[in-house]
């Protein structure tokens, strides 16, 4: 036993100042008689004064002295023991997807369900008064129930847990909860799998693992593709056994209730295999499952795919004609798809030649295409270069190229403003204009001296052009991801010289949103729109006001979450004694107190009120 407020022991002091007063201080009740005529002269008669008496055991000092002992108590708070002292527990609950994964059977709970159960018993074991703080492990940190809340109140917070992430980093969770729990709490982690001793965890942290391993396949890769010429689609799928057993793998593909494809697989145990199928255009959905015997994890046995829209890009070409830059350029368009020749006002890609320089508009694209200088005089001076080239691989412009054996012709100096992609010792031969908007791309060669047209590199090239540019235009640059896979697109080009301001400011003031399950979150309005990696597999509507944008899937790929074979069920201990010394609430032992205090006064009443006018009438 301890007192919390030992000061408050000084009011003990008033017990002996009770005692002195009643020796002192002795006060008769008054006593009636017939007659005063009785009474003799003589009689002698003890009046109150300061003369000490005996002390007199009467109810009044016996209810005085008990009042100030409790009182005294009652000040000095006192403890007993463990009696009052309630436990914060901080509980960290792996959120990955294998913790959704359920054994095989019937009556068998998921990884889940058990971690819940076994967070109830927790609670239920708790001093009475305790309370909670309910953390999930994500790339940030997220609450589900508190801080420091009743069971009671946070039980119901973890019908909202859906355990369904890919392979993330749990020690940021792990940080916050050690800050939670501090001095006066205890830190617990539920998860699937007891980490490797390899793994820092919080010194005072207990690890239960209520994993167990099991069989699963997954569909490890998706992909579909459309071809604008044939107007068909190719749905390109990659379906892995996790598990240490052979399996019959059912693959479907549905739209609502209509059968597209379905296919039976025999996988071996831990291999990987393809699936190529052919699809009718127009589906727009597809929803694709697998089904075998014995999975363990339901998550990665479905995807949805949005079907890919035809983004046609318009180029324009200002060469001369039969030219043999304009020949070269005609027949690498030939192969590449979704483009379309336009005139120069109605174009998002303008080939022209080199001189003159394009106008800066941020919705152009332009390749320019040399000689530099057309003059004779200047072509005869130009200089061919057959390497060795130094190529700025970190430029997508570049993906794939290799120069050779190619012959760079033409070269000429050049005094512009410029950032070199592709260079021959200091002569740059590829490059970018700075300076305008324009995003506008130089070619110092001449084709008629070159021979980069007949190499493979110079399609690969024109290709790349085109697909960034294709990539810049307003709208979704692609329909399925994965998730936390960066998702960003161009919400517009610039404004059109016809836009009125008033339009314009209407469009400002519209809100950007993404839906999801009818709930709508605000999306920055830039030109370059970022949406945040996304946590949960799903369908999203992209809405620029009430007007739709798009539509794309996110869907889980994770070959780690998915491989169940390492689970097991376990325990780890904390690295050190747990030193959490809880806190206290108002003890029972405190409002004894106040009841004795209570009945005290209640004794003190009756005898000065009840008892004592009673004594006197008799």
């Amino acid at each position: 036993m301890y007192f919390a407020n030992p000061w408050g022991l000084l009011g003990l002091l008033a017990l002996p100042v009770i005692v002195v007063i009643h020796l002192y201080h002795r006060r008769y009740p008054p006593l009636f008689v017939a007659g005063l005529q009785l009474w003799g002269i003589e009689t002698h008669t003890t009046t109150a004064g300061r003369t000490r008496e005996r002390l007199p055991i009467t109810p009044s000092l016996i209810c005085e002295l008990l009042a100030a002992l409790v009182l005294s108590l009652l000040l000095a708070d006192p403890r007993w023991g463990d009696v009052g002292k309630v436990v914060h527990l901080v509980v960290v609950l792996d959120n990955s997807a294998s913790m959704s994964s359920r054994p095989p059977g019937l009556d068998e709970k998921s990884f889940r369900d058990a971690a819940v159960a076994e967070l109830d018993r927790r609670a239920k074991q708790l001093p009475r008064g305790s309370v909670v703080t309910v953390l999930r492990t994500a790339r940030r940190p997220e609450m589900l129930a508190g801080p420091a809340v009743p069971w009671d109140e946070a039980k119901p917070k973890l019908d909202e847990w859906r355990p369904a992430l890919p392979k993330h980093d749990f020690q940021p969770t792990w940080d916050l909860a050690s800050q939670l729990a501090a001095e006066t709490g205890e830190l617990l982690f539920l998860t699937d799998v007891v980490p490797d001793e390899m793994v820092t965890v919080p010194k005072l942290m207990e690890v239960v693992s209520v994993g167990r391993e099991l069989e699963n396949v997954s569909i490890s890769a998706a992909r579909w593709d459309f071809n604008s010429q044939t107007a068909k689609g190719r749905v390109f799928l990659r379906l892995t056994n996790h598990g240490k057993r052979a399996a019959n793998v059912r693959v479907a593909g549905s739209v609502g209730e209509r059968t597209i494809f379905q296919e039976t697989i025999a996988l071996a145990a831990g291999v990987a295999s393809p699936l190529e199928v052919e699809v009718p255009g127009g589906l727009g959905r597809l929803s694709i499952t697998t089904e075998n015997i014995g999975d363990g994890l339901p998550l990665d046995n479905r995807v949805e795919l949005i079907e890919p829209k035809i983004r046609t890009l318009h180029v324009a070409l200002a060469l001369p004609k039969e030219s043999a830059a304009r020949n070269a350029v005609q027949r690498a368009l030939r192969g590449i798809p979704d483009v379309s020749q336009v005139n120069a006002e109605s174009a998002e890609l303008l080939i022209a030649a080199a001189q003159p320089l394009p106008p800066s508009r941020r919705e152009l694209a332009w390749l320019g295409i040399g000689p530099l200088d057309p003059s004779d005089e200047a072509r005869k001076a130009a200089q061919n270069f057959g390497g060795p080239y130094i190529l700025e691989k970190q430029n997508p412009l570049l993906d794939g190229l290799t120069l050779s054996g190619v012959i760079w012709g033409g070269v000429q100096p050049l005094k512009l403003d410029v950032a070199p992609i592709i260079t021959a010792g200091q002569h740059p031969l590829l490059l970018r204009l700075n300076g305008t908007r324009t995003t506008a791309y130089l070619l110092n060669l001449d084709f008629a001296k070159s021979n980069l047209a007949d190499s493979p590199d110079w399609p690969i090239l024109l290709s790349n052009l085109i697909e960034l540019r294709r990539d810049n235009l307003p709208g979704l640059r692609r329909w399925n991801y994965r998730l936390n896979e960066e998702i960003h697109f161009r919400l517009l080009e610039d404004t059109p010289a016809t836009t009125t301001e008033s339009e314009s400011e209407s469009a400002e003031s519209r809100p950007l949103l993404l839906v999801h399950r009818g709930q709508k979150r605000p999306l920055a309005r830039t030109p370059i729109v970022e949406v945040p990696p996304l946590d949960e597999a799903d369908v999203y509507t992209i809405l620029d006001g009430e007007r739709p944008i798009g539509e794309f899937a996110v869907n889980f790929f994770d070959s780690e979450e998915s491989t169940l074979t390492g689970l097991r069920p376990g325990r780890r201990d904390p690295a050190e004694e747990t030193t959490s010394n809880g806190f206290q609430i108002d003890q029972p032992l405190t409002w004894l107190i106040l009841v004795g205090i209570v009945l005290i006064l209640l004794a003190a009443f009756i005898d000065w009120q009840v008892l004592r006018p009673v004594g006197r009438r008799a």
